[in-house]
């Protein structure tokens, strides 16, 4: 057996303590963690933020356009799904990034999920303009 603490050859199989050090032979030491905490810019965080918010309203835009045209036409009711997923996709996507501000700024969970589901569509505006303001 070797002594995990200062490395002295202990000659007994079962050993509990070292005879050079004393350190317990039971006990193997906890090895350091490796990882690295990466900081993120609060501007990174905006930034991202209103990539995601400009995609959203782009999202709904495309959602009444497709609903329009299948409205008109009796057709293409496959393409307003498929915006109306990715307008749903693109707001949870949203919120995500809007709660991870929210933290940011000390506000409770609770307030921001009655915010933005209380009312959904004027909540995320109104999330979204609070949280963005430097």
């Amino acid at each position: 057996m070797i002594c995990y603490e200062c490395g002295h050859r202990i000659r007994r199989d079962f050993a509990k303590f070292c005879d050079h050090c004393g350190s317990s032979l039971e006990i193997k030491p906890k090895k350091a963690n490796a990882k690295k905490e990466v900081a993120v810019k609060i501007e990174d965080e905006i930034d991202q933020s209103t990539n995601l918010f400009l995609l959203w309203n782009a999202s709904i835009t495309a959602t009444f356009i497709f609903y329009i045209i299948h409205v008109m036409t009796d057709g293409y009711i496959y393409l307003f799904f498929l915006v109306l997923f990715m307008l749903a996709v693109s707001w949870m996507l949203l919120l995500t990034k809007l709660h991870d501000l929210s933290l940011r700024h000390q506000q409770p969970t609770k307030q921001f999920i009655l915010t933005n589901f209380g009312v959904p569509i004027l909540g995320t505006f109104y999330s979204y303009i609070k949280l963005t303001q430097k």
